[in-house]
């Protein structure tokens, strides 16, 4: 086997605190990595540790010739803050970039990355893969959380982007791969179901099984970290709902990574005063490592719980599996995909209280509930799977950018002389041949783009001051993609900072012009440039929310390609340009939607006309709270 230079990209790690699935999956993805002869850096983007990595585990890396390295922070602010710390981390892998980027779906940390590569932008010869531990979204749905704020919109377009832009992408299990299809997203046609490699797989040492144990369960151990999402509410209503003396010489143990959510006292009160008395026990062990947890679930007499509300893959089970550890755990998500079909009926249960009562009822009263379960898996197919992956593929061969099309660029004159003349200069030292400039008055727009007949057209402030490589970007990125809109990011003067954008923001383009500014837009889509009344401030933002609900296919090259003063629109600094955008909306709904985005429309005119637009994000939260209102009457 060829050996291949392999960056993982991860924000967990064993051995570095917090950790959870992702370090542990991505943890033995690169010992199983090394092991084949590859050359495997770990690339850390979370915040860096307190204290050293683990002496044990940076032991294990340092035999394994595995390296560590953490994404150095930058002094610059990059907003909105779901795209913080993906332009640090693709500075990191385009310094030497890999052969091949395996990167976690979770917060989509190789963004910047996977998009300036398919814009022929960078990493031309890297192929990525995509790992699947559970987006954002998926982890929303799976809590019952309703709620849904504008970041977590902002951070799932990016997950569904990274997964859509991969080459190749690894889900643990089929019930995965179907939930991304709802979502709607494209995924690549090479999307491989792979269980999560143990970690006997990963470095080939046996691990030592759990003695088969005759007799009664004594201890109850539940297991997994110390959420809600692990079904720590209807574990604890499932206790309560059990008879007092099938719990009189049970002890209960909670094993799992803590939250500061869920400390000890809260999950404590979540269970009666008569459960709570008649256990013989109730303790906490929330700072031990993997082998010491798994150590602790292998003594004899101990029933591990997983009640989760629903999983990816189930490391926990799955560790359970591999040890011969007694359980009973949770049907839903991919859980069931692990276990022998034959024990699926008696160690597997419904996430409720009545569905945890009765596991346990069963479980107490019966004398086999600690023989183990068999798995439906076999767990070292994993290690040849991920070798077949690496060993093989080859980055997709993209084809060049041809011809150099003609640019209109139309500069709006607002009266400051010195601001325009820096915009003029900055656009004579374009690299790019083919540009024609006109400079009009504020509110000439339409004049502007009348008097020229290029393909393309880009719409400047005098504020604007383009990078020299801007339009020629601009246009590489738009002829090795076909889009028919490309923007970039901006760097603000005031309050030094960086502004990326979405390019395909869905709802979020509701909001804020998440599409962005300023714009390469193909001349023959814009069918006119007016509004039922003037633009107060961003005039890009009407113009791209227009042409994307006219299906105009927009992507935004992930870095600042020019500088201004002014951010981009938004519902708090401009509220009647907010609705000119709701209006586009409300065009673009079928009829029998059309009144709700009147409603939002009204709500949004009234905020504007009450009060002054507040900064801080609850203009946003209030108009949300007063649309439900009404759709409740």
């Amino acid at each position: 086997m060829t050996s291949r230079r392999i960056t993982l990209v991860t924000n967990e790690l064993r051995g570095s605190r917090p950790v959870g699935g992702i370090g542990t999956g991505t943890t033995f993805l690169a010992l199983a990595l090394a092991r084949m002869g590859h050359d495997v850096e770990i690339l850390h983007f979370g915040t860096p540790p307190t204290r050293a990595i683990d002496p044990e585990w940076g032991r294990i890396y340092a035999s394994a010739g595995i390296r560590v390295r953490f994404v150095s922070g930058s002094d610059e602010t990059v907003e909105p803050r779901y795209f913080a710390r993906m332009p640090e981390t693709a500075d990191a892998l385009r310094a030497d970039p890999p052969d091949i980027l395996i990167t976690q779906d979770t917060a989509a940390p190789a963004y910047v990355a996977l998009r300036l590569r398919q814009l022929g932008l960078g990493f031309e010869n890297t192929l990525f893969v995509v790992v699947c531990y559970g987006t954002r979204l998926w982890i929303k749905d799976v809590s019952r959380m309703v709620r849904v704020f504008p970041y977590l919109l902002g951070v799932s377009a990016l997950e569904g982007a990274s997964l859509e832009l991969a080459d190749i992408v690894v889900s643990p299990s089929k019930y995965v791969v179907e939930w991304m299809q709802q979502q709607g997203w494209r995924l690549p046609s090479r999307t491989l179901v792979i269980p999560y490699l143990s970690r006997s797989a990963a470095t080939g040492e046996q691990q030592p099984r759990t003695a088969v144990a005759d007799g009664r369960v004594e201890r109850i151990a539940f297991f997994g970290r110390l959420e809600e999402r692990k079904g720590l509410k209807p574990f604890a209503a499932g206790l309560n709902a059990l008879e007092p003396e099938l719990l009189q010489r049970i002890e209960l143990e909670f094993l799992g990574a803590p939250t500061r959510a869920w400390p000890p006292e809260r999950i404590t009160a979540l269970l009666s005063d008569t459960a709570r008395a008649a256990l013989r026990r109730i303790s906490f062990a929330t700072d031990l490592d993997q082998p010491e947890v798994l150590e602790r679930l292998g003594r004899a007499g101990t029933l591990a719980v997983m009640p989760s509300l629903g999983e990816t893959f189930g490391n926990a089970v799955y560790e359970c599996l591999e040890r011969g550890i007694p359980f009973i755990a949770s049907n839903a998500g991919a859980t069931p995909e692990l276990i022998a079909p034959d024990d699926h009926r008696r160690v597997l249960f419904e996430p409720t209280a009545k569905g945890v009562a009765v596991a346990l009822r069963c479980a107490l009263s019966d004398a086999d509930a600690l023989r183990p379960a068999r798995p439906a898996f076999d767990a070292h197919g994993a290690y040849e799977r991920w070798a077949e992956v690496v060993g093989s593929a080859q980055p997709p061969r993209r084809q060049p950018a041809a011809g150099r099309p003609a640019v209109d660029v139309v500069v709006v004159r607002r009266g400051a002389e010195d601001e325009l003349a820096r915009c003029l200069s900055a656009l004579r030292r374009q690299n790019y041949p083919n540009i024609n400039v006109t400079v009009v008055d504020s509110g000439e727009r339409e004049a502007g783009l009348e008097a020229g007949a290029a393909p393309y057209v880009v719409f400047l402030d005098e504020q604007d001051e383009p990078a020299e490589d801007f339009v020629a970007t601009l246009v590489h990125a738009q002829a090795v993609s076909g889009a028919d809109v490309v923007t970039s990011g901006l760097r603000l003067r005031s309050s030094p900072r960086q502004h990326l954008f979405l390019g395909d923001p869905g709802g979020l383009g509701l909001l804020s012009n998440s599409y962005g500014t300023p714009a390469l837009i193909r001349r023959s889509l814009i069918d006119g440039l007016g509004t039922p009344w003037p633009v107060e401030g961003d005039s890009d933002w009407p113009l791209l929310a227009g042409l994307h609900l006219a299906g105009a296919h927009i992507v935004s090259i992930p870095m600042p390609l020019l500088t201004r003063t002014d951010p981009p629109g938004s519902l708090e600094q401009h509220p009647a340009d907010a609705l000119l955008v709701l209006g586009r909306h409300e065009q673009a709904l079928p009829g029998q939607l059309r009144p709700l985005a009147r409603l939002a429309a009204g709500l949004a005119a009234g905020d504007a006309q009450g009060s002054v637009a507040p900064t801080d994000g609850r203009g946003i939260r209030q108009l949300a709270q007063r649309v439900r209102r009404h759709l409740g009457r």
